[in-house]
């Protein structure tokens, strides 16, 4: 099978190839779900609300659980998951930039309207960084990290790997020879030329993967 750039040229690139090392928070009441495809480590007890991101292209998923009960009414507000594609500047300080809602009323209208209300913004700079937003049906369960990851897949839009700069990492190390390669004899290749601390951080990755 013939490929432009696998995805196993762009990890072992990756490995040897550090970017400079960039955040993106989402504050509470959001919480991040994935990075990149995978999960984080958010669960029912542990809400995880800052990543750290490499340079380069990035997908991030994220959702809205709020309290908003009173002594007299339950109201507990979970929006749909919202999925984030941008590039990443490096050592950048990323953050969501919104209007908070005051009650429970404009919350509702808020979460219908995430999309277009999120903006992200750097800290260093204050400058906002281009996104695109896609807000997806919030699924059934209570694996919610899990049922993003299928319902990405479903739509075609699973992360594919290819960030800009694993693919400049992986085009620095090996060249052109990368381009319109045979996969197995390129993987061979680039498996031969990595040290060993390389081979063992991308088998570790690849069972990882299963």
């Amino acid at each position: 099978m013939k490929t432009r750039l696998t995805l196993a040229a762009i990890a072992l690139a990756g490995l040897s190839f550090g970017a400079s090392a960039a955040t993106f928070e989402a504050q509470q009441p959001y919480q991040i779900h994935l990075v990149d495809g995978e999960k984080t480590a958010n669960s029912i007890t542990k809400s995880i609300h800052k990543v750290d991101l490499s340079e380069g292209k990035h997908q991030v998923a994220i959702s809205y659980t709020k309290d908003y009960s009173n002594k007299s009414e339950l109201r507990v507000l979970n929006g749909d998951p919202v999925i984030i594609t941008l590039d990443v500047p490096a050592d950048a300080e990323l953050a969501l930039d919104y209007k908070s809602p005051i009650n429970y009323q404009l919350a509702r209208q808020f979460l219908r309207e995430q999309d277009t209300q999120l903006k992200i913004t750097d800290k260093k700079t204050d400058a906002q960084i281009p996104a695109e937003m896609l807000i997806i049906p919030i699924p059934a369960g209570l694996n919610i990290a899990s049922g993003i990851q299928e319902s990405l897949a479903e739509k075609g839009m699973a992360f594919n790997g290819r960030t800009d700069a694993a693919v400049a990492a992986a085009q620095a190390k090996f060249g052109d020879a990368v381009v319109d390669a045979d996969a197995l004899d390129m993987l061979k290749h680039w498996w031969n030329a990595a040290d060993k601390d390389t081979q063992r951080a991308f088998q570790i990755w690849a069972i990882q993967q299963q």
